[in-house]
């Protein structure tokens, strides 16, 4: 199973309104997302199951500036660094 993963760093929106923004309804509401707060920042970790390798998705993530980290992942390993 192909997994794309990433992490966010946010202050702002709600997640699912962020992500909503970043990627349009349907592939939002197809997001696993963990959120981690503290005084001073909001992160999240956000997962995209069965991963299909959308280059739209992909290029979002890559030029979103929030964007601290993201990865594909294919069978448990890391397949592809997209931002590190």
């Amino acid at each position: 199973m192909k997994i794309l993963t990433f992490n966010l760093n946010y202050i702002g929106k709600r997640w699912n309104e962020y992500l909503e923004e970043m990627f349009g309804k349907e592939i939002a509401e197809k997001c696993l997302t963990e959120s981690m707060s503290t005084a001073k920042t909001q992160e999240a970790k956000v997962n995209i199951l069965n991963f299909d390798g959308n280059k739209k998705v992909i290029n979002k993530i890559i030029n979103d500036k929030n964007v601290i980290s993201a990865y594909i992942i294919n069978n448990n390993e890391i397949s592809k660094v997209l931002v590190s």
